[in-house]
């Protein structure tokens, strides 16, 4: 994160607009245009009042609209920043990185664990594993956005397919398809989870915080499952929108 101090921001005190709003649409532009990064630390409430020569219940006023409007978010002790955003329209199939990439940022993956075991019951019978002492990967992976992060997530896929953390860039998709397995098709659920102890600590929030849990299984040509994926989002950077029609 990088805070940002002279954001070139202008207010005109002839405008029939109410300040606050004229704040808040600078803000917004600044953002568009990519003056303002997701992640960028935003000056604090005094600063902004000594430099638009505002009233600091304008500043407030303004910046309590944005964090409500998603397009700032504030944790106690780093400050207001600019919200990174994850936009999925359905049913388009994309990475984390090309999601990230999408909305402006840059995709950054820190590396939690990295564990070759057994496959379990269910992972079997997802994954359609044949031989009893199939083998998976289990890969545990910090999913940020400008180095903020936004989920937690955890991968499951055929031994097979993954034989060290070396092989693995950044895209666990773009690594799948370079062994002549793509994702093409995946089967997507969304449901509601409360941030437990370890999830705690990685994305840095309360316990029992209310998270979206998305969990996805991938399939390849022929219909081969490849993936199976838990991730625990923080609801206000996600974004997952689907297109409906009437019969």
């Amino acid at each position: 994160m990088k805070v940002v101090q002279d954001l070139e921001l202008r207010i005109d005190e002839t405008s029939a607009m109410p300040i606050y709003l004229q704040l808040t649409g600078a803000i917004k532009s600044a953002v568009s245009e990519g003056r303002l990064r997701p992640g960028d630390i935003l000056p604090s409430e005094r600063l902004l009042v000594d430099q638009l020569s505002i009233a600091r219940g304008t500043a407030r006023k303004a910046l309590q609209l944005l964090l409500e409007e998603g397009v700032l978010v504030r944790k106690q002790g780093s400050g207001t920043f600019v919200a990174p955003h994850v936009r999925q329209s359905l049913p388009l199939l994309e990475s984390f990185s090309e999601m990230a990439e999408a909305t402006g940022g840059k995709a950054k993956s820190e590396l939690v664990a990295f564990v070759r075991r057994p496959a379990t019951r269910d992972e079997h019978k997802t994954l359609e594993l044949a031989g009893a002492d199939h083998e998976i990967v289990e890969l545990t992976r910090l999913r940020k956005i400008n180095d903020v992060a936004v989920s937690l997530q955890i991968a499951i896929v055929p031994a097979d397919l993954l034989h060290s953390i070396e092989e693995l860039g950044e895209s666990l998709y773009l690594h799948l398809e370079s062994k002549g397995t793509p994702v093409i098709r995946a089967v997507q659920h969304f449901s509601a989870a409360l941030a437990e102890e370890g999830l705690v600590k990685r994305l840095h929030i309360g316990r029992n915080e209310p998270l979206l849990l998305v969990t996805r299984t991938g399939f390849t040509h022929d219909n081969r499952p490849v993936e199976y994926t838990r991730t625990w989002c923080i609801n206000e950077y996600y974004d997952f929108s689907v297109e409906l029609h009437r019969k």
